[in-house]
């Protein structure tokens, strides 16, 4: 039932759901989905006695050429789409691809965002073990990691991307697609008989449409009749009820159906040229809606995407796939996309990729966990982790002394957060709506079955002791194999990273990587539970990122003005003197909000004037700074204006001297 129970989430995100439409947890459906993997294993196990690698599979496919493969990829939407039972989705020629081919009712992205989704798409690896997890960074990869397409275009494929890149990764495009510009399409291959990867990305969904400014620019020239009336949208649970927020989710509609006209246009085009019939197409979104407590978040409004993937009918076979019009339940994640079309082509898997295929001869089972990430988010810092199953999900908030909606300059332009934010100051909304204002708890744990919209945290349950065991145990494994390299502070990652001569996604590779890591993490639990530490005990820690998590988490919980004790202001004054700028100010933040203001404006000048031109260190004093106070900043307002640290440096100078 937990497929079935997790689609009332999006039966009620703008829209009305047909009452018995969505079964996929029915009997039928459930024998079916059975049946389905069971001919899948037979089907891979023929296959695997003469077939695996690309030598092989290229004779397996010879029969019928290898299939063309394109992408439509959109943005920020969850499966909002008649196809997913929303009665009120104008979305025919996606509900018509549906019913062509097959539609997953429970895939996943690994982050809430575009760059770090899209940068675990196209490396199939989870963006926390490049280092790669921040927003907008540029990250050198590791030696023998390459973007999936480069493997498609040496095997004999015209791969082009239209146009969209937002890798978090440092790569030369030139290598990655034959081409990559607002022109780039399958038309534009020399020979008519090559086969192409062709990826064409929809901006008209993202987060910024949505506000009215963006939806007028996108549904300019539709009859007014057509628009979404604000009384036609039904508003979840997490959100308060009221025509700003309705209005939120009328426009959404509205970019939705404008985004699958435009779908049609592109199968309207393989259609003319011919090539319906050789071509596999995948659509997808990169992570879900543009709303808060969604988009940047590693719920299932955050992470739950829609996929529909139409097979020919002669490669069918050759692919596993069920019948047309056919729903498969299993687990997926975004990162298994680029492995799926590896072995939809032919081509041999590299080793050491998090993603593996859900199509093909090399197709999997199914996962029995999704795994999410949050980091950096723009100029605002965070670390969250969690582990899905069909039925719960576990959230790990290893700073949980932040709100789940911090300021994000960006998005406090939506309409829903702005209303939000007035109704949280007036007392106006719900208990359970209030809650994301507020900091977090250190774990979260949710029933899916019973609570689709996560809004009831059951860590302190006791008949769930088992449940929790289980997750928290999967989270730390996770976290290992991945080598979690984002648990150290960005700018220390960064310099370590620079000061070994090594990229980030090595830092804990090896025996020694894992033991350090595995340290750190146990820093970051404590820090994150609230435990205190002896001086002594303190000082003798020889790993700079443990003192850092240690301190960060007793500096974080002290509130402004608040009267420090004797043993706290000796840690923090031991760790004002560390060798490590982020510990100092570390430091200083604690300083501050006990109200040792110049000692803690001292750090921070000092810090800015070692700074030289480290973008991230210097945003990491600023965020300092903004976040512990008028006071401090009053005095060391004069010092940071003299700087250029970047955009989100600006930014939070700006939300300072608000």
């Amino acid at each position: 039932m937990a497929g079935a129970e997790a689609v009332g989430l999006y039966a009620g995100v703008g829209c009305r759901v047909s009452g018995g439409e969505w079964r996929v947890g029915s009997g039928e459906q459930r024998l079916e989905g059975v049946m389905r993997r069971l001919w899948r294993c037979v089907l891979g196990l023929v296959l695997c006695v003469s077939a695996g690698l690309w030598a092989e599979a290229g004779e397996s496919l010879a029969g019928v050429g290898r299939p063309n493969i394109v992408w439509i990829s959109c943005e920020d939407i969850s499966p909002l789409l008649g196809c997913y039972g929303v009665t009120s989705a104008r979305t025919p020629r996606l509900d018509r691809l549906a019913a062509e081919g097959v539609l997953w009712t429970q895939a996943f992205a690994c982050h809430g965002v575009c760059a770090p989704s899209r940068t675990g798409i196209i490396t199939a690896r989870h963006p926390i073990s490049l280092g790669a997890n921040h927003m907008r960074s540029r990250v050198a990869l590791p030696a023998g990691v390459r973007l999936f397409p480069e493997l498609l275009r040496e095997s004999g494929y015209y791969c082009t991307n239209n146009s969209k890149t937002d890798y978090n990764v440092v790569r030369d495009l030139k290598v990655v697609w034959d081409e990559s510009s607002g022109k780039a399409h399958w038309r534009n291959r020399r020979k008519a008989e090559q086969p192409f990867f062709a990826v064409f990305n929809l901006t008209m969904t993202h987060e910024s449409k949505v506000w009215p400014e963006g939806w007028r620019e996108v549904v300019r020239g539709l009859e007014p009749t057509t628009l979404t009336r604000t009384d036609a949208v039904t508003v979840p649970p997490l959100y308060p009820d009221t025509e700003v927020v309705r209005g939120d989710f009328a426009r959404l509609t509205d970019l939705i159906g404008v985004m699958d006209g435009e779908v049609g246009r592109l199968l309207d085009e393989l259609d003319s040229a011919g090539l319906a019939e050789d071509t596999i197409v995948m659509f997808w979104s990169d992570h879900g809606n543009g709303l808060p407590r969604a988009k940047r978040w590693v719920y299932d409004s955050g992470l739950r995407v829609p996929l529909i993937v139409r097979i020919p009918e002669k490669y069918r076979e050759w692919a596993g796939a069920g019948l047309s019009g056919s729903r498969d339940e299993r687990m997926v994640s975004l990162l298994d996309l680029g492995p799926t079309v590896l072995s939809l082509a032919g081509v041999s898997l590299p080793a050491g990729l998090s993603g593996q295929p859900f199509l093909g001869p090399d197709a999997h089972r199914g996962r029995r966990y999704i795994h999410g990430a949050r980091d950096r988010l723009d100029e605002r810092q965070d670390l969250v982790r969690s582990v899905r199953t069909e039925r719960y999900r576990y959230v790990r908030n290893l700073m949980p002394w932040y709100p789940a909606l911090q300021e994000v300059a960006y998005g406090e332009r939506n309409e829903t957060l702005k209303e939000w934010r007035r109704l949280g100051a007036a007392g106006g909304l719900t208990e359970q709506q209030g809650q994301w204002l507020q900091p977090r708890r250190a774990e979260e744990l949710y029933d899916l079955q019973s609570d689709p919209w996560e809004l009831r945290n059951l860590v302190d349950d006791p008949g769930l002791s088992g449940v929790l065991a289980e997750l928290r145990g999967e989270c730390d494994r996770w976290q290992l194999h991945e080598a979690d390299v984002q648990l150290l502070p960005e700018a220390m990652l960064e310099r370590e990273s620079v000061r070994l001569g090594v990229v980030r996604g090595e830092l804990f590779a090896g025996e020694s990587g894992r033991e350090r890591l595995e340290r750190v993490l146990r820093a970051a639990e404590a820090a994150a539970r609230g435990d205190g530490i002896r001086v002594s005990e303190w000082l003798r820690e020889a790993d700079v990122a443990v003192r850092w998590w240690r301190v960060e988490g007793v500096s974080r919980r002290l509130r402004l003005g608040e009267v420090v004790s004797g043993e706290v202001l000796d840690l923090l004054s031991a760790a004002a003197a560390d060798e490590d700028p982020m510990v100092r100010l570390s430091a200083a933040c604690g300083l501050a909000r006990g109200g040792q203001l110049e000692h803690a404006a001292e750090i921070c000048r000092g810090v800015l004037g070692s700074a030289g031109g480290d973008e991230i260190l210097l945003t990491a004093v600023m965020r300092t700074v903004d976040e512990s106070g008028a006071e401090l900043f009053s005095r060391c307002r004069g010092d940071l204006e003299k700087y250029s640290g970047g955009e989100y440096f600006d930014r939070l100078l700006q939300h300072a001297k608000r």
